[in-house]
């Protein structure tokens, strides 16, 4: 991590001295409460009131650098719990003690708000690393002394997936290649570091300098240990034996390149405190994320609809609602059912942990949070959740929108051009003689072809455009702001690259086409005639030969 920034040190400092200005207040509040309490010892609302304001300085106390304000608060809000429970609320309130430790909180608070402590605080916490970037190889080189073995046909291959590949024979174009763009996969044959140190030290120490862009895959003909260990220190991640298999080989770019940037988390802060939820949300914004705010449960639902976040951060204690019947509401809703609860409180009676945990938390973070903590637990909640839902919306081979998710994006999709006045395509695709290849080579080869139309697809549409696997061989594209002719060149020109793609079932080789059937909208208004009308036009293309593209025209009224 890095050092924390200047920016958010200001902000920091901000908050504490705004937090400081408002001691003054919080104790003229408290003070009200007490002296009501004063006039009416069995007004259970009071004690109530007293308690959550106790709460709330016990939460915000250490969070902004005062363990004296948190240990005091607390120490009065135990002592309510107690009186409420112990049922002691009609005795004086001299003999309840609470003008005590009343006392000392006022004492800690106005030592602060008469001090310069304020200018003094820090941020307890390192700058957040909040660059959710992983590598993305577009560029591949393939680097081998011998230029022979089959490597042109493998850059083809390689092309015909979206890759641009440039071939080098020595160490000078790789490092001249690699100086231009860091941000490749390097597929090189152990030649070049057998027999050679200086070469595999070279390709270490290259790798190390762009150790978060450049990715290294080691091919060759032998598999004896030595061979590996020595791809491994220069810096291989992966390692191949010749001839290639392409299905596998792009299986592992892909867990190479990982996924791109990620979307920013959405979280919701639920806390009647302002500071705290000012607090929190810096923390937060600084890590990367983008934060809502409910202070009054009441809100919550309508701010839950709206803004759909992907994780709730909650106070245990709020005015008219606690944390633990504002999340038994939440869990009511249908919709929310799986949204991610963590509480974030003063609390440290076990008990009440467990029971927040076990009516439905999904953690339980003590106030003051250490802000890494923080953040870790917020980030592995959501990308469970995302991961969960990632294989919920796909289907299982490909990793493709399945059938019915599919359907739903083109629902959604339509509606959206119809309101922007923009063209919108679908088209069908399916692989043609499909059983033949099962048959005659079985159907996990069967798979790894449809993975490869799936691959190409992802490479080469636009990252706006939405892809499902429609059912068995088929395919449905959602092409948006896409005209009919320009989808059909599309299509067309991904037709004929997957044409050209070799296959590979043991020994043998074999090549497959598709063809393909395209509607759009708006010459067709409803989602069904659209899916329709482009299954009939690949049913078309089926009939008139195959490894075609065929758009359906709308018949015009004289």
């Amino acid at each position: 991590m890095a050092s924390i920034s200047e920016k958010l040190k200001l902000q920091f400092s901000a908050l504490t001295e705004e937090y400081v200005k408002q001691l003054p207040r919080r104790l003229v509040e408290i003070d009200e409460i007490y002296q009501k309490l004063n006039e009416s010892t069995d007004e259970v609302e009071l004690y109530e009131k007293l308690r959550l304001q106790a709460h709330k300085l016990a939460g915000s106390g250490a969070t902004f650098g005062f363990e004296d304000i948190t240990e005091s608060a607390r120490t009065l809000e135990h002592h309510l719990n107690d009186l409420v429970e112990s049922g002691l609320l009609e005795t004086d309130p001299d003999e309840q003690h609470i003008g005590i430790y009343l006392s000392q909180l006022k004492k800690d608070c106005e030592i602060h708000a008469c001090s310069s402590s304020a200018k003094k605080a820090e941020l307890p916490m390192q700058q957040i690393d909040n660059t959710l970037l992983l590598r993305r190889h577009r560029d591949i080189i393939i680097f081998s002394e011998d230029q022979g073995a089959g490597l042109g046909d493998l850059a083809d291959q390689l092309g015909f997936f979206g890759f641009a590949v440039t071939l080098v024979s020595d160490l000078k174009g790789f490092s001249e290649s690699v100086e231009k763009n860091a941000n490749q996969l390097a597929i090189i044959h152990t030649s070049v570091i057998e027999n050679d140190k200086q070469g595999m030290q070279a390709l270490a120490s290259t790798k190390h300098q762009h150790q978060n862009e450049l990715s290294y895959i080691f091919f060759s003909e032998h598999t004896d240990f030595n061979t590996r260990l020595c791809a491994l220190r220069a810096g291989g991640e992966a390692f191949f034996i010749i001839p290639f298999d392409l299905a596998r080989l792009l299986d592992m770019i892909d867990s190479l390149n990982a996924d791109e940037e990620l979307e920013p988390f959405h979280v919701l802060i639920v806390d009647d405190d302002p500071d705290q939820v000012s607090y929190y949300a810096l923390i937060l914004q600084q890590a990367g994320m983008i934060t809502s705010v409910a202070s009054d449960p009441k809100t919550v639902l309508n701010v839950l609809v709206e803004a759909k976040p992907e994780l709730i951060l909650m106070d245990m204690y709020m005015p008219g609602c606690s944390g633990t019947e504002l999340l038994s509401i939440i869990r009511q809703q249908e919709a929310f059912v799986g949204v991610p609860v963590v509480f974030l409180s003063v609390e440290d009676s076990e008990d009440k942990k467990i029971a927040a945990v076990t009516n439905g938390g999904d953690d339980f973070i003590t106030k003051p949070a250490e802000p890494e903590i923080l953040i870790a637990s917020i980030t592995n909640r959501i990308m469970r959740t995302r991961n969960i839902r990632y294989f919920m919306e796909r289907d299982s081979l490909t990793g493709l929108l399945n059938h019915s998710n599919l359907k739903e994006q083109l629902i959604r999709e339509k509606m959206r051009a119809e309101r922007t006045g923009n063209d919108l395509c679908f088209a069908m695709i399916d692989l043609d003689l499909f059983k033949k290849v099962n048959d005659t080579y079985g159907h996990l080869t069967g798979d790894k072809v449809l993975k490869s139309l799936s691959r190409i697809l992802l490479e080469r549409l636009r990252r706006t455009d939405i892809i499902g696997r429609y059912g068995g061989e088929e395919f449905g594209i959602i092409l948006l702001n896409t005209s009919l002719e320009n989808a059909e060149g599309v299509l067309n020109e991904i037709r004929e690259n997957f044409s050209r793609v070799r296959h590979q079932a043991e020994d043998k080789e074999f090549f497959v086409t598709f063809s393909c059937g395209i509607a759009c909208f708006p010459d067709y208004q409803d989602t069904d005639q659209i899916t329709q009308e482009a299954d009939r036009a690949l049913y078309n293309a089926k009939e008139k030969g195959r490894n075609k593209v065929l758009v359906a025209t709308p018949v015009k009224n004289a």
